[in-house]
Formats: C-alpha cells, structure tokens, sequence
C-alpha cells in the first residue's frame, strides 16, 4: 500500500481525526452564532468581532500548542523553574492565579475543554497506528486542520440560519447564548 493511499484512508483508520474536525466545525458555528448574538446587543459589531475572533483563535492555538508538543514545553518550562526557588514560586503563582481566573470566569471554557480532550483523543489514535510526525510539524498541521474546520465553521454558520431546526433553537435561545 503506497504512502498517499494510507494517508487519505487516515481518517478511517483514525476516526478521532474525523471527530476533532466535527467538533472544529462545530465550535465555527457555535462562536458565528455567539457573535450574531453579540451583535444584537447594540456593541460595536466589528470591534466585537474582531476580537472574540482573534481571543477565540488564540485560545484554540494554545490548546493546539500544549497538547501538540507536551514533552517540549514541559521540559522547558522545568528547566526553566529549576534555575531558581524564586523563579519557580513565581512562575506557579503566575500559572495557579491566571488558570484560576481563567477557569472561574470565562464561560467558553467547556467548548475548549471538549476540542483539547478530542485533540488528545486524535494523538492517542495516531500513535495506536504508530503514525507521529515530528512534533513541529504536528504541531502545524493539528493547528492548520482545526483552524480550517473552525473557519469553515464559522463561514457556514449564517447559512444554516435558513435551516427551521437551527431557527428553533436559536429563537428557544439553546444556540447563541
């Protein structure tokens, strides 16, 4: 079997790949919706726009970085805090308060949660097939794959506005909120 072949069989041989573009491309639509919501809100729509798209993205980054390349961030991150006693109270009062903080007041924290757990899931899969690249370049492509279905998403969440299940549950408020 040559390499190409292998490759587009990947999300059968792999389904938590298929599942991590499902729940990408969901989360576009969520985040499409919650901006449309904003937007009814009387707030200047493209500044809001702007930047829940860019914190969104960035969190999306972030999570693709610490759960792409672990060992690499961990390992300097230690070394890092093994310089000094200081360096290391420092460095867990800053992670324990802005995680914290994070955790206790950001309401989009579960739809992060749910795409790092599935991403997870899709390392796990790949390395059951002993299929891992370099952890840059998986890195780049976990990120270039979530980010595509993410603003496909997105593109395609003012289209199934048309849809009459989707106006139900935006007009009982389930979506956009």
């Amino acid at each position: 079997m040559n390499a190409s072949f292998k490759l587009l069989l990947l999300p059968i041989r792999a389904p938590m790949i298929t599942l991590l573009g499902i729940i990408s491309f969901y989360l576009g639509v969520h985040w499409g919706f919650q901006q449309d919501a904003m937007r009814g809100s009387g707030v200047d729509a493209s500044l809001v726009d702007e930047a829940y798209w860019i914190f969104n993205l960035f969190q999306v980054f972030v999570v693709t970085f610490f759960c792409t390349l672990p060992d690499l961030v961990l390992r300097q991150l230690s070394l890092f805090m093994a310089a000094s006693k200081v360096l290391t109270l420092v460095v867990t009062l800053l992670v324990v308060v802005l995680g914290g903080m994070y955790l206790l007041y950001w309401p989009g924290f579960d739809s992060i949660l749910v795409m790092a757990c599935a991403l997870l899931l899709a390392r796990l899969d790949l390395v059951r097939l002993k299929v891992w690249p370099p952890s840059w370049l998986a890195c780049i492509g976990f990120t270039s794959f979530i980010m595509f279905f993410i603003s496909y998403g997105n593109a395609l969440h003012l289209r199934l506005h048309a849809w009459p299940i989707i106006r139900h549950l935006l007009d009982a408020g389930v979506i956009g909120n």
